[in-house]
């Protein structure tokens, strides 16, 4: 991960702008990862951590994935897709965007908007491969590439 998306990750869990991100707010980040062997090998500390803090723990967690550049975005997906059927519903992104962000962060509506616009297949989920897409698409924007 760049510096600047690792900075980003670290204000999606600071929405307060403190500084710090709380053990119980890390520990619900983790729970997402997909690998178990990777969850357990991250200590949670018990107390609150710091962007340089959290830079090295990402770091860490990229060391482990970067032989295939997609590996964090197919166990984010894994983790997502809690009944295993291979596809993510809406009802599952709203739970994993709540569990990560908190309560009411998106509407039904945006999270719609995020399933119809990554379901290329019109059958309302996103399967592994429109994720991907999603993903390499979103990591283009952010580079400042143009994106069709």
């Amino acid at each position: 991960m760049r510096p600047e998306d690792i900075k980003e990750a670290f204000a999606l869990f600071d929405p307060q702008n403190t500084g710090r991100i709380e053990p119980s707010v890390f520990q619900n980040f983790v729970n997402t990862l997909g690998d178990e062997e990777l969850k357990q090998s991250i200590r949670i500390p018990n107390h609150a951590i710091d962007l340089k803090e959290f830079t090295d723990l990402m770091n860490r967690y990229n060391n482990d994935t970067t032989k295939d550049p997609e590996e964090p975005y197919r166990r984010a997906f894994q983790s997502i897709n809690r009944d295993g059927s291979g596809a993510i519903s809406s009802q599952e992104l709203r739970g994993a965007i709540q569990s990560l962000l908190g309560a009411n962060v998106l509407s039904e509506a945006d999270i719609d908007e995020i399933i119809t616009e990554g379901d290329v297949s019109g059958d309302g989920r996103i399967t592994l491969e429109e994720f991907l897409k999603i993903m390499q698409k979103s990591e283009k924007k952010h580079r400042g590439e143009h994106v069709l």
